[in-house]
């Protein structure tokens, strides 16, 4: 062919170059898709792992509560105080201190003025009082006839601390008793039993257990073995 017909000639196309940049961009495309869902991967996961601490946390508080329920339970079981225990009946036990009483048995309506301070017995209101403890003071009326039944009748200075007051209830048999605050106490405590009575300075005085396992409940009182329940509440009853 001559020189001139090859000028004549359009200049032939490339190939390669056009296949090479098709192949750029397709790879170029298809990194972008990877990245996107990789990128929802991510998000997929965190929402996930969001969802996880939210449900632990949950189930903590949950089982925080419920070991903060058991935690007050087992408090309560092991402050509260047990009652203590007396045999009922009198021995005839000797106590120093203790003063014994005649007094005349008898139901009456109306006031009753009584020899002893606070009152061992006498006359008193045919209804008795409920045992029990008491925050503000109790008629005596009432409180002698629980006496009748056996029950042991402890009163306190008002001015007694708490902790003194708290050591004194650790005493207590959790029946046929009586704790009420009483004011003109010869002592800051007195124990108070049918026809018995014992005046202390403290409640670590070792003689009120003395006093509880002599005179509560004894065969000895009026009315033996009748309820200390089922009267009348004093202002003021705790339990």
């Amino acid at each position: 062919m001559s020189r001139r017909s090859k000028r004549g000639m359009p200049p032939a196309r490339d190939q390669g170059g056009t296949k090479n940049a098709g192949a750029k961009s397709a790879v170029s495309n298809s990194a972008a898709k990877q990245e996107r869902e990789a990128k929802r991967a991510a998000r997929v996961e965190a929402s996930y792992q969001k969802r996880k601490r939210g449900e632990l946390k949950r189930r903590l508080t949950k089982v925080g509560a419920a070991a903060a329920g058991v935690a007050l339970l087992v408090a309560a079981y092991v402050f509260t105080p047990e009652s203590a225990s007396y045999s009922p009946g009198s021995t005839g036990a000797v106590i120093e201190g203790v003063q014994t009483f005649t007094n005349a048995t008898g139901h009456v309506t109306g006031t009753v003025n009584y020899p002893q301070t606070p009152p061992v017995g006498g006359e008193h209101n045919p209804v008795w009082l409920n045992c029990g403890i008491y925050s503000e003071p109790v008629a005596n009326v009432y409180g002698v006839h629980a006496l009748e039944h056996g029950a042991v009748w402890v009163t306190y200075d008002p001015a007694l601390s708490p902790a003194e007051l708290e050591a004194l209830r650790m005493h207590l048999p959790s029946s046929y008793v009586i704790l009420s605050p009483f004011s003109g106490l010869p002592t800051p405590i007195v124990l108070s039993a049918w026809n018995a009575q014992l005046a202390v300075e403290s409640a670590a005085d070792e003689r009120i257990p003395m006093f509880f396992e002599e005179y509560w409940r004894s065969q000895y009182v009026p009315e033996p073995g009748a309820l200390c329940s089922g009267g009348i509440d004093g202002p003021g009853r705790v339990s």
